[in-house]
């Protein structure tokens, strides 16, 4: 099921598909160090995480990966 994460630099706005919740964690991280703002993940089930909420997202997908 696709995670979307969705974020803004200078040139627009970009979303990208991942396959996992890790995936898209990395993906955000990696989006934000690059000096992207208003990053965020979409969950399959709809739920959208704002980045100071990446860390619930990283407990929820621990929690139902083990």
């Amino acid at each position: 099921m696709p995670y979307f994460v969705k974020a803004t630099d200078t040139s627009g706005t970009v979303t990208l598909r991942r396959d996992t919740a890790a995936a898209a964690l990395k993906k955000a991280t990696e989006l934000t160090n690059d000096g992207c703002w208003d990053v965020q993940i979409g969950t399959p089930d709809g739920r959208v995480y704002e980045s100071n909420a990446f860390g619930e997202l990283r407990a929820d997908a621990e929690a139902h990966s083990g």
